[in-house]
């Protein structure tokens, strides 16, 4: 527009002040490399003008020419990103359907012209990692760096297959990272418990317990098996650790409410048991089923060796006096007088139990006692029984 009004001005001027140069034309001399040109003023301008004119024109043609050129490569850039939408889309289909290795190919080929290269490439590393080639894994997940290294999509998804791979210590070490950023991460903190459950770092999931319940992650009866089984995992590890004395240290700094548990509890003698404590765990059980019985404890008398059963056997008779019916009082009153043996009392203890329940334990004990008293055709009656309830059914004949 503002060349256009130049022009317009040009000749407007070539209007008003060609009639009065009429006749007083003057001229022009250009002399270089010994040529000599002559002209009038007029035709001087008339040919800046022209030239003008002409190089205006130039400039349109390579415009358009240009614009063109743009236009051509637009389309084709468009055509290659539409291109990669669809390969894309098929990819992901084909990831989802298990189809790893022409996902793969898809998703990295279409991430170059790629809305979202990232996606395709943290896509690529999952189906590489489907198809079991770690190796061109990490390169996906290595490019995806390169492009943006701080992104939490990929932190999120290089732990997450790490740990898929069984690769726990790579993935806790960038969980470790993450939760430094995010420490309240959905994702991070599912991926960190699995991952402390693998690594059987007991003592790092009690400590995330908190944030887990915080975040509301986990209902209220999950985070109590999940305690359990920590503190359980703890317990084992400070037994092999510090032994029986170090085990019942731990267990007396646990809050009251913790030591209350029968799992936990039950844990705890099983340890002692096993390092040669069984006077102080039946002590604790001893304790506990007097305040509250439990058949899970009651369970564990008849495994403790004691110096001296009389105490536990008297215990038991107590909890009869409360509950005449329990079925494992009855078997591990039996169980006690069979190590003493006094066969007949351990018989009526058996026959009330399996009167109350049917259990295959008991009737091994039974005919165990049976042969003792010399009953043989009993004995081989209650195992035959025995051993039918401890064969799976077989299904009818067709």
């Amino acid at each position: 527009m503002i060349r256009l009004l130049l022009l317009v001005l040009v000749l407007a001027a070539g209007l008003v002040v060609g009639p009065q140069l009429a006749g007083h034309q003057g001229y022009v001399l250009i002399s270089a490399a010994q040529q000599t040109i002559e002209m009038s003023v007029t035709t001087l301008l008339v040919l800046i003008a022209a030239l003008i004119v002409v190089l205006w024109a130039l400039e349109w043609v390579l415009r358009k020419l240009f614009s063109m050129s743009s236009t051509a490569s637009g389309w084709l850039s468009g055509r290659k990103q539409r291109k990669a939408r669809k390969q894309t889309q098929t990819g992901l289909m084909k990831l989802r359907e298990g189809e790893w290795k022409k996902a793969e190919k898809l998703l990295a080929k279409a991430r170059s012209h790629s809305d979202a290269p990232m996606h395709n490439l943290l896509a690529a590393a999952e189906a590489a990692q489907q198809r079991q080639d770690l190796h061109a894994r990490d390169q996906y997940l290595q490019h995806a760096a390169d492009i943006n290294a701080n992104s939490l999509a990929l932190a999120l998804t290089r732990a997450q297959l790490h740990s898929q791979s069984g690769q726990y210590e790579q993935a806790l070490a960038s969980l470790r990272a993450i939760k430094r950023q995010h420490p309240r991460n959905p994702v991070m903190l599912s991926l960190l418990k699995e991952t402390y459950i693998q690594l059987e770092d007991w003592s790092a999931l009690l400590n995330l317990l908190p944030t887990l319940k915080k975040a509301q992650l986990l209902n209220s009866e999950q985070l109590d098996v999940l305690y359990e089984r920590a503190e359980l995992g703890v317990m084992s590890h400070v037994a092999s650790q510090k032994g029986a004395e170090g085990l019942l240290a731990h267990w007396n700094q646990l809050p009251k409410a913790k030591r209350n548990q029968p799992a936990l509890l039950a844990g705890l003698v099983h340890h002692l048991s096993a390092r040669n404590a069984d006077s102080e765990a039946y002590i604790l059980l001893r304790e506990t089923l007097k305040k509250r019985p439990d058949d899970r404890l009651i369970a564990l008398i008849p495994t403790l060796n004691l110096p001296d059963s009389y105490p536990a056997v008297v215990m038991l008779e107590e909890l009869l006096t409360r509950d005449s019916h329990n079925p494992v009082v009855h078997s591990a009153l039996g169980q006690l007088l069979m190590q003493a043996g006094k066969w007949q009392d351990a018989r009526s203890h058996f026959e009330q139990a399996l009167e109350y329940r049917t259990d295959v334990s008991d009737y091994a004990y039974l005919a165990d006692v049976l042969d003792k008293l010399n009953q043989g055709q009993a004995a081989s009656d209650i195992s035959r029984t025995a051993l039918k309830m401890a064969l799976p059914e077989r299904p009818p004949a067709a």
